[in-house]
């Protein structure tokens, strides 16, 4: 939250205003009107079919939770949620991680371990600056949710909802593509039959 202390509620950098306005047509207008949205204002002189061109996950997300505030009364605007959710998510990317290490290991210290490393690695802090209203932001959130749920799921075939990061994120075919690497090489070593 350290842009937020310092330079007030405020979106930065060019994507995240660009994320930021098609989470505001999306508010405005719908989904159906959001997906067959052509954009004549980008891309000049061509325009832009945003709807089918980018990943909208972040946009529904930050529309839910908006809509969700207001309904349990608490006035904030799109536009701060917009700047706060990198920041959300990035606490809910920790405490995925956590929860993955202790699914991996049973041991509540190698949890916590992992917490407070990807609470301070770099490559995680830039990506859950309040304001950077970016892809990564929510998208690395479902990728550890994706991870804690497929080794849960070997354990307990009810948990395995994964379709929000493919959604948010085209970095998603990398962990699909892992998750079946890992599936496969279970199957081979027969150390799981919940693979089929």
């Amino acid at each position: 939250l350290y842009a937020v202390e310092n330079f007030g509620r405020v979106i930065h950098e060019f994507d995240p205003w660009f994320n930021y306005r098609a989470a505001e047509y999306l508010a405005a207008n719908g989904a159906d009107r959001f997906f067959k949205w052509f954009d004549h204002t980008v891309w000049y002189p061509l325009g832009r079919p945003v709807g089918t061109t980018i990943y909208p996950g972040m946009q529904f997300v930050a529309v839910a939770i908006w809509r969700s505030l207001h309904l349990v009364g608490q006035d904030m605007s799109l536009h701060d949620v917009c700047v706060f959710v990198p920041a959300w998510f990035g606490v809910a990317s920790t405490v995925f991680l956590g929860l993955l290490a202790y699914e991996c290991t049973r041991c509540v210290d190698a949890a916590l371990s992992a917490m407070f490393i990807v609470a301070i690695l770099p490559a995680h802090l830039m990506r859950s600056v309040a304001g950077g209203f970016d892809n990564e932001c929510v998208a690395i959130t479902f990728m550890n949710a994706t991870f804690y749920f497929w080794c849960r799921a070997l354990r307990d075939a009810g948990s395995w909802p994964w379709a929000l990061m493919v959604a948010s994120w085209g970095g998603y075919v990398f962990v699909v593509n892992v998750i079946g690497l890992h599936a496969a090489c279970l199957m081979l070593l027969r150390h799981s039959s919940k693979l089929h």
